[in-house]
């Protein structure tokens, strides 16, 4: 193989593609081709000797490292079997499976996600005697995410009950052999500590590292490339402090900053060249930006010419903003024979989707909306992944509670209060107590109840037994699980008289086996475990699974949208109090340059046409046009509304009011 760089890449491209060696700052702005530019460097290491089992290459999503993975597969027609393009989670969680029993914990470990944690606290609560209700779960969690990751410590007005449930969370965290998300990438970092030659072994292993979406990362993520890469300096970091808008899950921007304070031999490359946007959004964007201060300094362009002028609407309320849009959208789908997906209808908070999604069903327009319930958050998908844990690891006390009764088997409150006892007494798991419970002979367990257990720790015995003996078909032995439990009765007696939701409920079920079914007969995955399957649906978080979204109008909040591109973009809800958030900004007057950064994406996900609404009223209360909208040259504006036939008064009308509605925001 052989790559012309200079032929296939611009000239600031080629020069990032082709530093090889040493460690490299590459500041690239929105749509700049970074993604490009990062497959053509990984393609020109292997054309120039670097093996591939020596380059590790990190970014956020499962979609976007595979999507890496697979063009660098495409473009060097080579099956890289060794190359590993990974997220920063699923690299911790590898670097675990070999290393874990180092820290005290078994292999097999099971990875509990947020609802897991969540639900692992409520039980601590209850464990110490504590009233649930009187704690927010929420907060608790969030809390204790904070103190792992060290972004927060416990203050010396910190109560010793908040301290000791932290502890007790973390202690049952063992005794399940679980980590949490939290610990994918915390504990990598306690191996690389007390054992210096787990470290020693990745560096030699990874001598060229790169890093996508840089500006993401969390200290903890940037500690963790950074001790891999402190002794080859082989380390590529691609990112924009201008698309930083994570700071609430722990990004940290000033990343940037420390590169450069660790590597300071560092070279720097700018990309600046747009291919994604016209020239007037380019200008818009940039004329916005340029108000933060904490920044690096630059300026994207384009040569693909101007475009046309963004449109600034101005409905009455918010009902009339989704029918304006909505309408607008099914129009230009009849009259110019655009497909749906062309357009993207993006919102600061979730809180605004709904009025949206309810005209779009309305207008009949196929509407894909993020930042919904996730497939895997479904309450039968998780009761049956719940049996799959189970299953695999008996002693996962949180999903045998969650399993236990469920269809009922009358295995009630008082029945789950005594294994507690039994499980506290033994220093046992709970599944252990239940076997101990199934065959006691001391009469304290009703006869009835005694069979009940020992029918469902027999059960659990033997789909265990059938599970690790079924090599790749292992989904038979789920779907026979499925049907022997009566989930589909159980569910019928839940949704009486409602057919159709118990056959959707099946159907997501059935496409749950059938994934494990794809998975197993993958021939990468013959070596593989069910914990490695487990494992990679835990970490699939809230992508959902491959449903058809092609044809379908993309209606999600701007968090949701970074990294997508539509020809056609609407900004709803762009009003003082929503961008900016009001409560980012009271929370921490700083956060307003945040916010300006979540503009400055919203702004550049549009190609062609970007149209930005702003209400009268919201809820029946009035509302002021985003301060951001005056840091916007108003020569890129047209603010005359095509879906309505306005005399040329009334348009004069409405440019005044806009006028008194900023000038009266600028006196408040």
């Amino acid at each position: 193989m052989h790559f012309n760089l200079e032929k296939e890449l611009n000239p600031e491209q080629c020069r990032a593609a082709s530093l090889l060696h040493g460690p490299l700052l590459v500041i690239a702005g929105a749509g700049s081709g970074k993604t490009r530019m990062l497959t053509y460097r990984i393609a020109h290491m292997l054309e120039c000797g670097i093996k591939e089992e020596s380059i590790l290459a990190l970014t956020f999503t499962n979609k976007a490292a595979a999507e890496m993975g697979e063009r660098i597969r495409s473009l060097t027609g080579l099956k890289l079997k060794k190359l590993t393009t990974t997220t920063f989670h699923s690299f911790g969680m590898g670097v675990l499976k070999q290393y874990i029993q180092y820290l005290g914990f078994k292999n097999n470990f099971t990875i509990y996600d947020t609802n897991d944690r969540t639900a692992l606290i409520k039980e601590v609560i209850q464990n110490l005697d504590y009233v649930v209700e009187s704690f927010d779960l929420y907060e608790l969690s969030t809390l204790f995410s904070d103190i792992k990751t060290k972004r927060k410590v416990f203050g010396p007005n910190a109560s010793d009950k908040i301290r000791g449930l932290y502890l007790e969370y973390e202690k049952h965290l063992k005794a399940y052999n679980a980590v949490d998300f939290d610990d994918l990438i915390m504990k990598p970092l306690d191996l690389f500590e007390k054992k210096p030659e787990v470290l020693e072994a990745l560096r030699s292993r990874f001598t060229h590292i790169l890093v996508d979406e840089f500006q993401d990362t969390s200290l903890s993520q940037y500690r963790m490339v950074e001790l891999l890469a402190s002794k080859s300096r082989n380390l590529c970091v691609v990112g924009d402090d201008d698309q930083s808008i994570y700071s609430w899950r722990g990004a940290n921007y000033e990343n940037l900053v420390m590169f450069e304070r660790d590597f300071p031999e560092r070279l720097e490359i700018k990309l600046e060249r747009n291919y994604r946007s016209s020239g007037t959004i380019l200008e818009a964007a940039n004329s916005l930006i340029v108000n933060n201060q904490m920044r690096k300094e630059k300026k994207l362009w384009t040569d693909s010419g101007k475009g046309s002028s963004i449109r600034l609407i101005h409905p009455a309320h918010d009902e009339e903003e989704a029918s304006v849009i909505a309408d607008e959208i099914l129009l230009k789908h009849k009259k110019n024979d655009l497909p749906f997906s062309d357009f993207g209808v993006l919102v600061r908070t979730n809180s605004l989707l709904a009025t949206l999604e309810t005209k779009f069903v309305e207008r009949g327009i196929p509407t894909q909306v993020t930042g919904g319930q996730s497939f895997f958050d479904r309450k039968e998908i998780r009761d049956i992944l719940s049996y799959l844990k189970v299953m695999a690891n008996q002693d996962d006390d949180v999903n045998l509670l969650r399993v236990i009764n469920t269809p009922r088997r009358g295995i009630g409150r008082t029945t789950l209060e005594k294994m507690r006892k039994v499980a506290d007494d033994h220093k046992c798991s709970l599944y252990s107590a239940l076997a101990l419970m199934a065959v006691a002979t001391d009469g304290q367990i009703k006869e009835g109840m005694q069979k009940a257990l020992k029918r469902f720790y027999d059960m659990i015995e033997s789909y265990h037994h059938d599970l690790f003996q079924a090599g790749s078909k292992r989904s038979f032995v789920l779907r026979n699980l499925v049907q022997e439990i009566g989930y589909k009765a159980y569910l019928e007696g839940e949704h009486p008289e409602h057919e159709a939701i118990v056959a959707f409920k099946m159907k997501g079920i059935d496409f749950l086996c059938d994934r494990l079914s794809k998975w197993e007969r993958n021939p990468e995955n013959t070596r593989a475990s069910i914990f490695d399957f487990l494992n990679r649906v835990s970490l699939a978080g809230k992508e959902d699974p491959d449903e058809e979204n092609a044809g379908k109008i993309a209606l999600m909040t701007i968090h949701a949208s970074k990294g997508l591109e539509f020809d056609t973009v609407y900004l709803a809800g762009v009003e003082d109090q929503y961008i900016p958030h009001a409560r980012a900004i009271e929370e921490n007057p700083a956060s307003i340059d945040e916010e300006r950064r979540l503009f400055y994406v919203a702004i550049t996900r549009a190609r062609r046409e970007l149209v930005i609404s702003s209400c009268e009223k919201r809820r029946d209360v009035a509302s002021l046009p985003s301060r951001f909208l005056e840091e916007i040259p108003k020569s890129l504006f047209d603010e005359e509304d095509p879906t309505k036939q306005l005399s040329s008064d009334e348009v004069v009308d409405k440019l005044r009011l806009l006028r008194e509605r900023l000038a009266l925001r600028q006196t408040n």
